[in-house]
């Protein structure tokens, strides 16, 4: 990694590790796939849509990778404040006065200071979104206070990507306009490196960080997402071979919805036919 010559706090090989937990690559990927559109098959076939089932599957993986990556930051963060020395609490807070059950994505204790972090990868809500979001943030404030009164109180708003910052405004606002509703709390906005920024002894974090993505951005720039032919690909034929007998029964099944699909994405060459004469219906 160019310019960065301070200590590792992770090494890149676990940083890869913990996307490939997120994000499915190789015979796994084809398989989920698989999966997918024989649960959804009316997502991807039918009348009603402008879009054919090829298309329709690369947005969904598109988006569906998008959240992905979103947990994948969550739990690489996570990662670094275990290694930064916080003691890290479950995410799982419990049941809210109004019978809710309510997670935080990061929350943790060092000094006898605990943080929560509601932790976004973009500040890109619409005027709906943005108030729930703030709703949600402040809930949270209220049950950590109820169940942690011991401790001084940091809870944070971090956008992790700093190039959008579309409702800093409102979130400021709305963070002076509650602030005095807790006592022994600080309530802070932060985007891209602020948050590490602020954390002690943690400013090296976000560099390495950075360096990741760039370097991982690299190693990526010749792959252009596809989706392999179904009717033809050696990879979609493993993996129909390998797909578990439940799918494979829904598949083969007369079913319209089920018939429909097939025309839709097998009828190019003869990977089904093919599956079919080795696995049978099992």
């Amino acid at each position: 990694m160019e310019n960065y010559s301070q200590e590792l706090i992770i090494d890149y090989e676990e940083f890869k590790q913990l996307l490939q937990l997120k994000i499915k690559t190789g015979d796994e990927f084809y398989g989920e796939l698989l999966k997918t559109v024989i649960d959804n098959p009316y997502r991807y076939c039918g009348l009603f849509r402008l879009s054919n089932a090829k298309t329709k599957l690369i947005q969904n993986v598109t988006q569906s990778n998008e959240i992905k990556f979103g947990d994948f930051m969550e739990e690489l963060i996570t990662t670094y404040l275990s290694k930064l020395n916080y003691t890290i609490l479950s995410k799982d807070l419990g049941i809210d006065d109004n019978g809710d059950r309510l997670n935080v994505d990061q929350i943790f204790f060092k000094d006898n200071i605990l943080y929560i972090v509601e932790q976004k990868v973009r500040d890109d809500h619409d005027s709906t979104k943005k108030r729930g979001q703030f709703q949600n943030f402040y809930k949270k404030i209220v049950l950590v206070r109820k169940k942690y009164p011991q401790y001084h109180f940091v809870a944070i708003m971090w956008f992790i990507d700093d190039s959008l910052v579309k409702n800093k405004n409102y979130y400021n606002s709305e963070i002076d306009r509650t602030k005095n509703d807790f006592k022994d709390t600080e309530l802070h906005l932060y985007y891209g490196k602020e948050f590490f920024e602020n954390l002690p002894n943690s400013e090296n974090s976000w560099e390495e960080i950075l360096n990741y993505l760039k370097k991982l951005r690299v190693e990526n720039s010749a792959e252009i997402l596809s989706i392999p032919d179904f009717g033809s690909s050696p990879e979609i034929y493993k993996a129909l071979l390998n797909l578990p007998s439940r799918y494979w029964k829904k598949l083969i099944s007369d079913e319209e919805k089920y018939l429909l699909l097939k025309n839709e994405l097998f009828s190019s060459g003869e990977n089904l036919k093919k599956a079919i004469s080795v696995r049978g219906d099992n």
